[in-house]
């Protein structure tokens, strides 16, 4: 049987990393172990992913399209064998967070969905959700300043009210995404435990599903 691909997605400063690593600990005290992996960390494309995220000096286009190297680098290399074994996958960011940038950066949503076809659909993707200026607070707290991608803006000191409606941009594109394709949306604003607990009744709920199919299948 094969394996489940598990999405954490959700703007900036939402808390998705902290969560991931959180449902990767929970899945492997309960004998399920994940791997664990990051969009912008392929061996492919990591650097220079790194390197453009400090700058606005490369177009909305090159930049998706290295997004999605990066996506398929990870799929091939890492995910698809895991998944092929029957094991459990958790992507922090898979096929919603490059569609958003993308969509933020003005191209065509259908080609942004033909270029993400190579992508296999997650069988459950949770997105979590915060008000922009929570989401701000939060990136400034954890390093004083806003990359320009998180700003919309370049310098070292972006004015907050233009970033917080930049923000607000990208979590309604966030919203209308998930809408249409079915998403588990968690208040990321909630509490770290209650998000914690929402997102691993999420993927209990998957688990139970996938562990039934099976042994209806046998």
């Amino acid at each position: 049987m094969r394996g489940l691909l598990i999405a954490i997605e959700g703007p900036d400063g939402a808390g998705r990393t902290t969560q991931a690593r959180a449902l990767a600990e929970w899945l492997a005290g309960r004998g399920l172990p994940a791997t664990l992996l990051r969009l912008k960390h392929s061996e492919l494309a990591r650097d220079t992913l790194q390197e453009l995220q400090r700058s606005m000096d490369v177009s909305e286009r090159a930049l998706f399209l290295l997004y999605a190297a990066d996506l398929a680098d990870l799929l091939q290399r890492e995910a698809e064998p895991v998944l092929a074994a029957g094991g459990i996958v958790l992507f922090d960011r898979y096929t919603l967070t490059p569609r958003v940038r993308a969509q933020i950066g003005g191209l065509d949503a259908d080609w942004i969905s033909s270029a993400l076809s190579f992508a296999p659909p997650a069988d459950l993707t949770l997105l979590l959700e915060a008000p922009a200026r929570e989401r701000l607070r939060r990136l400034l707290a954890r390093r004083r300043f806003l990359q320009p991608r998180e700003a919309g803006a370049m310098g070292p000191l972006p004015d907050f009210t233009r970033a917080v409606r930049y923000q607000r941009r990208i979590g309604r594109l966030y919203s209308d995404a998930a809408g249409r394709a079915g998403v588990t949306r968690i208040d990321a604003a909630l509490p770290e435990q209650a998000v914690r607990a929402a997102a691993r009744r999420a993927v209990q709920r998957l688990v139970r599903r996938a562990l039934r199919a099976k042994e209806g299948s046998e």
